[in-house]
């Protein structure tokens, strides 16, 4: 990668930033964070109909496991990267390969080829969250972190409540390509003005990049993930779906050992050593599981079955989406008030109750209770985070606490693939091979008890939380907070 292709004109300033050019940056920061935000959001009310078009079948949930699974391997590529060749030429390359891919996705004629696109389209976004994360903090001095980085949050924040809608808008009034097209003019006056306004920040070094833990790790779980949404197709039973499963834990349990032994790890697993940490990072897997199960599988079920418009999907999760951003500031506040372990709790509960009622979901359940459901579930989902987090990052020693937070971002895409293979083989398994709308709803059903009975399991490992936590470092815990919020 040249950087001297793709920075003509470098802002570039001996010292500090200027407090305007570095708003300007942030400014562009922001832009392709909400393009790469709203398009996580905004495919699960399109995919029936993407389905429908492209004679996808069952396999429909590859376009959004394919996103999530490169995300996986960009992440942890993503920072060295940044350290050898510069945050900016990142930035701009991800943006550059993201804009691409989605007009790829856009005129896609088949499922194995948007599902390609689908590939490079989350390498791209999958970069350009971490390193556009980073700029912000490069941009301005320490005691404007908490300030720039929570502007900067709102913009992710933003997406689960309008990205839904506008992706059912499109499906209902134009059509699901525009979902994709709509990012080439977002993203090539994105591009533009990081050109003419992102200067060069941050440092660079030598960094090794751990290659065999990069490979054994995505590896591992690509191929483990293949096998378990495929089973249902070739036979639990089958050499194929064993070989692929098996393979798959082979490689992730070498790929611990390497992480282990390596003197300059992917990931720094001995931070799972901390027992707060191990036991937040496990209720939050828990509850991404269930909570990606529940985006993805809500609106199949709600297009498919009952013949809902994506439209009209999408304008449910508009307030669920508010009330998980407004649960995420009174669950902030709670643990300075009364510790960790009571606002993850009850966030837990609540969302059982939230997932219980989806599992018991009728083919004629009035859309507005389904509404009132996933409102409930974003109370939960929200008071969850930020408590678990703080749980999880205060007993890590100060130089890990960056780390940590990675780890809680890469262990949310990865919960997400895991989900949405684990639950649509649930669903496949149990509708069978010409299923009645009712089996199809029956089966819906069972994948959402599965869910519930994992919000339940991260309700118990709840409970090993602390109630009470020291803050070491709070400039830095609450940076890294707010940037698990804003993820």
């Amino acid at each position: 990668m040249s950087e001297a292709a793709l920075t003509e004109p470098v802002p570039a300033w001996n010292g500090p930033v200027p407090e305007r050019a570095a708003w300007r940056a942030l400014a562009v920061i922001m832009g392709a964070t909400i393009m790469v935000a709203l398009d996580t959001t905004i495919v699960n009310v399109a995919l029936h109909q993407i389905g429908v078009d492209l004679g996808a079948g069952d396999g429909i949930e590859w376009v959004v496991t394919a996103y999530l699974l490169a995300a996986c391997v960009a992440q942890p590529v993503t920072g060295w990267m940044s350290s050898r060749f510069g945050s900016r030429p990142v930035f701009l390359f991800a943006l550059t390969v993201f804009t691409a891919a989605s007009v790829a996705c856009a005129i896609s004629p088949s499922l194995p080829f948007l599902v390609g696109a689908r590939v490079l389209q989350g390498l791209g976004g999958g970069a350009l969250m971490p390193v556009g994360m980073a700029m912000v903090l490069d941009l301005f001095p320490k005691e404007r972190h908490g300030r720039t980085v929570a502007i900067w949050g709102m913009a992710t924040m933003v997406a689960p409540a309008v990205g839904p809608t506008v992706g059912g808008w499109l499906v209902t009034s134009v059509s699901w390509h525009w979902m994709f097209l709509i990012n080439l003019p977002v993203g090539l006056l994105t591009l533009a003005a990081a050109l003419r306004f992102l200067p060069t920040v941050g440092h660079r070094s030598r960094a090794s990049l751990d290659t065999t833990g990069l490979l054994l790790g995505s590896g591992g779980l690509s191929i483990a993930i293949l096998g378990l949404s495929q089973a249902n197709s070739w036979g639990w039973a089958s050499p194929a779906t064993i070989g692929c499963i098996g393979l798959g834990l082979l490689a992730l349990a070498a790929f611990v050992r390497h992480e282990l032994s390596t003197p300059a790890p992917m990931i720094e697993l001995r931070m799972f050593e901390n027992r707060s940490f191990r036991t937040a990072m496990a209720v939050m897997l828990f509850l991404y599981i269930a909570q990606y199960g529940r985006l993805v599988y809500l609106p199949l079920q709600l297009e498919g079955l009952r013949g809902e418009t994506a439209l009209a999907v999408g304008l449910l999760f508009m307030p669920a989406g508010v009330c998980t951003a407004v649960a995420m500031s009174i669950g902030g506040r709670l643990v300075d008030a009364r510790g960790p372990r009571l606002p993850v709790m009850v966030g837990c509960a609540v969302m059982f109750v939230s997932m219980t009622g989806f599992s018991l979901l009728t083919l004629t359940t009035p859309m507005l209770l389904i509404a009132v459901l996933m409102s409930i579930q974003g109370v939960g989902f929200g008071m969850v985070m930020a408590p678990a987090m703080v749980a999880g990052l205060s007993d890590l020693p100060p130089h890990l606490i960056g780390q940590g937070s990675a780890v809680r971002s890469l262990l949310g895409q990865c919960a997400g693939a895991l989900s949405v293979a684990f639950l649509g083989a649930v669903v496949s398994g149990a509708a069978g091979g010409s299923p009645t709308v009712q089996q199809s709803q029956d089966a819906y059903n069972l994948a959402f008890t599965v869910a519930t009975a994992c919000i339940a399991v991260g309700f118990l490992l709840a409970r090993r939380l602390p109630d009470h936590v020291e803050r070491p470092d709070g400039e830095l815990l609450a940076e890294a907070e707010l940037l698990a919020v804003a993820e």
